[in-house]
């Protein structure tokens, strides 16, 4: 992700709301020489002043730019060195009858996922870089071939309990468990993610000038910045839109799922054609339930890993598939594109289930409950690793935030 890039774009800080480059990268190896090397394997720490300089609570974002942080060749060259050792630790540790972190291979697991995590987070800051240099990598896009679908077509999800959630102790992180049962009343949902033809309706149709289409919360911010349209989208002076990612203009597709809108977007856009946004209660449902077996699955078709032909997953496409792409990745209700391509906002609060318990570090889950301005986003993107995709994973942010690779999709109460 990195090599091709010039130091400017390592370390420079792009966005307040986005660290330097080169933070993700220490931060990443000093996580894991933290759970890997000294929580599993009892070493020392490397350098206290690291585990100062990359706690994320103790430096939020728009203070990382101004630390004395490693440069890009120091921070790889402590990753490197950091492996080298954990490569010692993976061979000696018993994943079977060992510390309750290292059982099944968890602290491993979740290692990993935090790394590919922060290389999502880590695309979101190069995709608001201020110049037109386009992104090496993001210049080749990989996507099958799409067929001919209807953008607003509806699946009716049955009312009923369901167990949502799960108990994996291996693979899911902490507010993703325990698994519980919910009953879900009758409600349609799109089949697909909204598209770009559909929330340029509502832009063209003066969506974003409408007060009676916003909450009163989405209207204070809508009129406190100077947004017309996604984030990226400009006018081609032809009536229509391009779209900018990466440094690369291009036409905007109408099939595409729509990208880079905040909650208060997306709420607008709902009220504006008659629906709602789900409950994430109802995303997962729509995801994971089978209403004749009563049965649920880890991912929308079934139980199997992911692969290119189930869903845009782990920055192949370089950006979102148009709707219809992915037949064979419907769940049983017969809902498309529930993972990859777009998150998903939902209306839920970001709350444990019951029963939670924190597990291992409160940091990651139990400090954020408390905040009410966060919402749950579902699915996952085209830039989410295949192993952090789950129907039970559970993203949360901001309502006003835009960089993040999020979209949406509707639902509607039926009677």
């Amino acid at each position: 992700m990195t090599q091709a890039l010039t130091d400017d774009d390592i370390h420079g800080q792009f966005d307040p709301l986005m660290s330097p480059l080169v933070w993700d990268m220490g931060h990443i190896a000093n996580f894991e020489e933290y759970w890997l090397l000294r929580e599993l394997g009892g070493r020392k720490a490397h350098d206290p002043e690291r585990d100062e300089m990359y706690n994320p609570f103790d430096n939020p974002r728009w203070i990382r730019g101004d630390l004395p942080l490693l440069d890009r060749h120091e921070a790889k060259e402590y990753l490197t060195e950091v492996r080298h050792d954990v490569d010692t630790e993976l061979l000696r540790t018993d994943l079977r009858d060992g510390p309750e972190i290292a059982r099944g291979g968890y602290v491993f697991e979740m290692t990993m996922q935090h790394e590919a995590q922060h290389q999502e987070t880590m695309l979101q800051a190069l995709n608001v870089r201020p110049d037109l240099a386009p992104y090496d990598l993001a210049t080749t896009r990989r996507l099958p071939s799409r067929r001919s679908v209807e953008d607003t077509e509806r699946i009716r999800i049955s009312a009923g309990p369901f167990m949502m959630g799960t108990d994996d102790r291996i693979s899911a992180y902490d507010n993703e468990r325990p698994s519980h049962a919910v009953h879900v009343d009758a409600f349609d949902i799109d089949r697909f993610p909204v598209t770009n033809r559909r929330f340029a309706a509502f832009v063209d149709d003066a969506g974003y000038e409408l007060p009676e289409l916003w909450s009163a919360e989405g209207w204070a911010w809508r009129t406190g910045v100077d947004h017309q349209a996604p984030q990226g989208w400009i006018r081609d002076g032809q009536g229509g839109w391009t779209q900018l990612m990466f440094g690369l203009i291009r036409s905007l597709d109408p099939s595409e799922p729509v990208i880079h809108i905040s909650f208060w977007e997306a709420e607008a856009f709902a009220a504006y054609e008659g629906g709602r946004l789900p409950t994430e209660e109802e995303w997962e449902k729509a995801a994971s339930a089978d209403p004749d077996s009563a049965s649920v699955s880890i991912y929308p078709w079934g139980d199997t890993p992911p692969t290119n032909r189930h869903a845009n997953l782990g920055q192949h496409g370089w950006g979102p598939a148009p709707v219809g792409s992915y037949a064979l990745g419907a769940s049983v209700y017969g809902v498309e594109q529930l993972l990859g391509d777009v998150y998903e906002w939902t209306a839920s609060r970001f709350l444990p289930y019951p029963g939670y318990t924190t597990f291992p570090y409160p940091e990651y889950s139990e400090v954020f409950f408390e905040d009410s301005n966060f919402r749950v986003l579902r699915g996952a993107s085209w830039a989410t690793a295949p192993s952090v995709a789950r129907n039970s994973f559970r993203n949360w942010d901001y309502r006003q935030r835009r960089q993040i690779l999020a979209g949406v999709r509707l639902a509607w109460d039926v009677s």
